[in-house]
């Protein structure tokens, strides 16, 4: 008898079952929802950009962004009109529940987001002279009112945060797998992804960095995760190709990796599931084209053809500001104490070499060299790791060739954070061979993220983002209109604002009694 094709709905019910097989799954899953929301992302211009984007769909039904231009550098110009520069598919996301805000706030006569001027001058204040944001001088100050602050939250929320749990359920069971139903090792090989990496901050973030990530590793995952069937139904290789469309629809830079996994995916699966992955991509390409002609007045133009700031038109010039790939730069965006993705994140060392390991050495990787434990059944196959090998080679080379290759005000590497969840693959060999080496890092690197995500992940452009950044914002006094994290809002100083973050994991962490997760 032939094998019944494998639908999305029995492939949904079936990762649920083995999500509701970890005993302590529904506490880790609300402790991470938790810490996501625990940190509350200063209004800064990429985020506003977004947020700009969302609020002119969904208040006006327009592109246009000219009644909040002023809260933001990152926008476009075109026909006397100022329109975001970012691609919009993270802002699109967000109109959901902006428009909930929008209609609750509306029907009950709240207040709506908004921006005024703090003079540099107190006196012009007092006397009533304060300038619009238009008019506003050097050292002038842009404060947000609480709207704002809850709107950019909730977007965020919705858009970064609530995908990144998802596709951390499903890395969990991509791990899980490679690891022989190792449920401990396959839990903190996923903690470590999304609380010791950049991934943490910019899932704290209204940026499209984390959820092109998200959307990526969820399409390997369902891919590797259907192999059990030899037949499946169409819509779950249109259910990728949906996820991979919309990863470009958020970031431009996603089309190679996208455009890498149809051709794996045509590989592991056959030409016919590939091209249904193409046709599940292809309305939103299609949106892409139809945004692109409504804003820019042609499906092939950007935001990037019409930069409305000097200095960054003058970057984006030449092939978008992307050049050949420098190797001192390369050196700085991996050991650099400034955007170093090693010094931020010391553990990810040992996710390379990980990785490494594993596609030399196959299987017996993720063997302890002193135990008898036999290789897992059915891990993941080499072409799966040389795949995860070549995005991230794209996303280094792309960023060590970028003009603006520390990304201005930013938190570590962040044009490289979509590569992370396939780095972090690596923690499988690394969890087995040197299990105390990879707590220690882990430890280090999540305390250093932590402080930079409480901070706020916009890490000025000079300095050490620790020393020089996280840490005196930590011990520095905040009011509650500045606050970056729920501790602060509830006005506890310094390092005690994070208390409430770490009384959380503490009543909520599993229980070694009660199994190996």
């Amino acid at each position: 008898m032939s094998q019944s094709p494998l639908t999305v709905r029995a492939l949904a019910r079936q990762l649920l079952a083995r999500l509701r097989e970890h005993p302590r799954g529904s506490a880790l899953a609300l402790a991470l929802t938790c810490t996501f929301a625990f940190f509350v992302g200063p209004p800064a211009w990429n985020q506003n950009s977004r947020l700009a984007l969302t609020r002119a769909l969904v208040e006006h039904g327009s592109v246009k962004i000219d009644d909040w231009h002023v809260t933001t550098g990152d926008k476009s110009f075109r026909d006397g009109h100022f329109y975001s520069d970012k691609a919009p598919g993270t802002s699109l996301l967000a109109t959901v529940p902006y428009a909930g805000f929008y209609l609750a706030r509306r029907a009950t006569g709240g207040e709506l987001p908004s921006v005024r001027v703090e003079p540099l001058d107190p006196a012009i204040e007092l006397a009533g002279l304060t300038p619009t944001p238009e008019q506003r001088e050097p050292g002038d100050v842009l404060v947000y009112n609480p709207a704002s602050l809850v709107a950019l939250w909730l977007c965020r929320m919705f858009a970064v945060s609530l995908p990144t749990l998802l596709a951390g359920a499903l890395f969990y069971l991509l791990m899980l797998r490679e690891l022989g139903e190792d449920r401990r090792a396959a839990t903190w090989a996923t903690l470590a992804w999304l609380l010791a990496t950049p991934a943490l901050g910019y899932a704290c973030g209204f940026y499209g960095h984390q959820l092109v990530a998200d959307l990526l590793v969820a399409s390997f995952a369902l891919v590797v995760l259907s192999d059990t069937h030899e037949r499946v139904a169409a819509w779950l290789p249109i259910l990728v190709g949906a996820l991979l469309g919309w990863a470009v629809l958020c970031e431009y830079t996603a089309a190679i990796p996208v455009a890498l996994i149809v051709v794996w995916a045509s590989w592991r699966r056959g030409a016919r599931f590939g091209a249904w992955v193409c046709a599940g991509g292809l309305p939103w390409a299609l949106a892409l084209a139809g945004y692109h002609a409504w804003a820019f007045g042609g499906p092939l133009k950007t935001g990037y053809d019409f930069v409305y700031l000097d200095e960054f038109a003058a970057g984006m010039a030449v092939n978008y500001g992307i050049g050949r790939p420098s190797l001192a730069v390369l050196g700085q965006l991996l050991f650099g104490s400034y955007r170093g993705l090693f010094y931020l994140s010391p553990v990810l060392l040992l996710a390379a070499w990980g990785l490494g390991l594993r596609i030399l050495a196959g299987p017996s990787a993720l063997v302890d060299p002193g135990s008898a434990t036999p290789a897992p059944h059915a891990p993941l196959r080499r072409g799966d790791l040389l795949l995860g090998l070549a995005i991230i080679a794209w996303y280094l080379l792309l960023n060590s060739g970028y003009y603006m290759w520390d990304g201005g005000a930013s938190l570590g590497p962040r044009h490289a954070v979509p590569m992370l969840a396939f780095l972090a693959v690596g923690f499988g060999p690394a969890l087995r061979r040197v299990p105390w080496a990879t707590a220690v890092l882990g430890a280090v690197a999540c305390l250093q993220i932590v402080l930079i995500t409480a901070a706020g992940p916009e890490a000025p452009s000079h300095g050490n983002p620790i020393w020089a950044y996280a840490v005196p914002k930590l011990f520095a006094a905040s009011s509650p209109g500045t606050a970056t994290t729920l501790g602060r809002l509830l006005g506890l100083p310094g390092p005690l604002s994070l208390l409430p973050l770490v009384a959380l994991w503490w009543l909520l962490w599993p229980n070694r009694a009660e199994g190996d997760d």
